[in-house]
């Protein structure tokens, strides 16, 4: 049973239509009856304090999930407070004191339904994804009802719910969303599925409205997908159409497509994997497909990745990774994205080489060279990084990385970039960390920036992290979607506990 805070703040904040509520309450009388009790959550909050801007904000966000024998309850609540409304480091808009998320689900055998807040994905993501990236700020969480149900080796969802896309400080977008999944596996080599997807949406302003004609949008998405196996090789491809028009205006009507597959070959020990897009007049707030473009983990090499443009784009990415000897392992690839009338967009060539010169010591290399298409003008990235990891004969472990690019830009001209970094594992629960970064380009108004950083595990179960120094900022991308973090100086507390 939840405790009394959590009945009343249940209480205060769910809404949900009265058939729903009805039935989740049997359920509840129905699980009392059932001894399997369970709680868990989360708290994250983040302080920091810009010295720079003589500003500070405050970002706390708690999760929490509970529940009894078949039913199951949750909410998220975050409180982000800005001590200057000028100052916003999240870019979320305004400071926020609210319930961010609720729940209430009920799961019996193969049957299960959610009211209020969810997350879905059909497919590849063509015709429907829903779902958050903390770190980038990224949450297009549904309001409604998601239902799933298992019939044999049948797989059915079905969902309808709301979610508000912002576009301004002054200005939203409301989206309905209803839709169906299938997906059964045929042959035994095979599974096969199919979407349907009802969207609609409706752009309103804090204060007056907004003209018909351009306020209101429907369309409909349907899609096909398949996954296919046969000895070393694997398929997986998707197919969706979208067609759509303003109810208030016939000649004001869309149609585009959107097409992914993927294959992957096992040759001994060759792995030779590609894939393929085809993107057109196919953004949606609520369409999040497989972009074809490498994303990788040094921060360089990450800001420099391209963002996919779903109304105009094709193109692919080839990547073969092999072993070389008992203590090697090498990638190398190449990626590239044009618009449909053949101007190039982006490309790059990607290589990385793992390499253990002993048990206690481990290498990772790794370089690319990518030009991309921006505002009018193509910028080039040639990127080189090295990572060692060393277990000393203490056994604590250190890390040093170093990451350098050179960067063509016709706007700024040519500079360069390097990030050094150091990080050391006493291995009592604490890790130290110093960060270095440094830039030759004219456009930037500081050269140097650095910062020294303590994480401490002060329980199995919760870690502190105090960073202090500056921080370059840029952006940060993942699965497509990119966020751009502002440059800071000052001091930064994390705490992060889990229950």
């Amino acid at each position: 049973m939840l405790p009394r805070v959590g009945r009343k703040l249940v209480s205060r904040c769910w809404s949900a239509p009265p058939l729903i509520v009805a039935a989740l309450s049997v359920a509840a009388q129905s699980a009392c009856a059932y001894d399997d009790v369970w709680a868990s959550g989360a708290l994250t909050s983040d302080y920091r304090a810009d010295t720079g801007r003589e500003a500070s904000a405050f970002d706390c966000r708690l999760e929490i999930d509970a529940g009894v024998g078949p039913l199951g309850v949750g909410v998220v609540y975050r409180a982000y407070q800005l001590s200057d409304p000028g100052y916003d480091p999240a870019d979320i808009g305004a400071s926020v004191s609210e319930i961010k998320r609720r729940y209430a689900e009920l799961a019996h055998g193969a049957l299960s339904a959610r009211a209020g807040h969810f997350f879905s994905t059909f497919g590849h993501g063509l015709t429907l994804r829903s779902y958050e990236d903390v770190d980038l700020e990224h949450d297009t969480a549904l309001d409604g009802l998601l239902a799933e149900a298992r019939l044999g080796d049948v797989d059915v969802v079905g969902l309808s719910g709301v979610t508000t896309e912002p576009l301004s400080a002054v200005r939203d977008r409301e989206h309905t969303v209803g839709g169906a999944q299938v997906r059964a596996p045929l042959l035994g080599w095979l599974t096969a599925g199919a979407s349907a997807v009802r969207r609609s949406r409706l752009d309103r302003l804090e204060e007056g409205a907004v003209a018909e004609v351009d306020a209101r949008f429907e369309e409909s998405a349907f899609g096909v997908e398949m996954d296919a196996w046969a000895g070393p090789l694997t398929l997986t491809a998707e197919y969706a159409r979208r067609s759509g028009e303003n109810p208030a205006d016939d000649l004001d009507s869309m149609n585009g497509h959107g097409f992914y597959g993927a294959s992957t070959l096992e040759l001994g020990r060759f792995t030779l994997f590609g894939e393929f897009k085809d993107y057109e007049d196919f953004d949606h707030y609520l369409v999040n497909p497989p972009t074809c473009v490498r994303e990788h983990l040094w921060t360089l090499m990450n800001r420099a990745t391209y963002e996919i443009d779903l109304d105009d784009e094709r193109g692919f990415l080839v990547e073969g990774s092999t072993p070389l000897g008992e203590s090697s392992h090498m990638t190398g690839g190449a990626s590239e994205a044009r618009l449909h009338d053949g101007t190039l967009s982006h490309w790059e060539m990607f290589t990385k080489l793992e390499h253990y010169l002993s048990d206690d010591v481990g290498t990772r290399l790794g370089a690319s060279w990518s030009r991309e298409y921006d505002r009018g003008k193509f910028v080039e990235h040639m990127i080189g990084a090295f990572d060692v990891d060393v277990e000393l004969k203490s056994g604590d472990m250190a890390e040093l990385s170093f990451e350098g690019q050179l960067v063509d830009d016709p706007a700024t001209g040519e500079y360069e970039d390097y990030i050094a970094a150091l990080t050391f594992y006493p291995g009592t629960g604490i890790t130290f960390s110093v960060l270095v970064e440094a830039t030759t380009s004219e456009a930037s108004d500081r050269d140097v920036w650095s910062v020294a950083q303590v994480r401490a595990l002060v329980q199995d179960d919760t870690e502190v992290t105090v960073s202090l120094g500056t921080e370059r900022g840029g952006k940060k991308c993942s699965g497509g979607v990119c966020y751009v973090e502002p440059e800071f100086e000052g001091i930064r507390l994390k705490l992060a506990t889990f229950f």
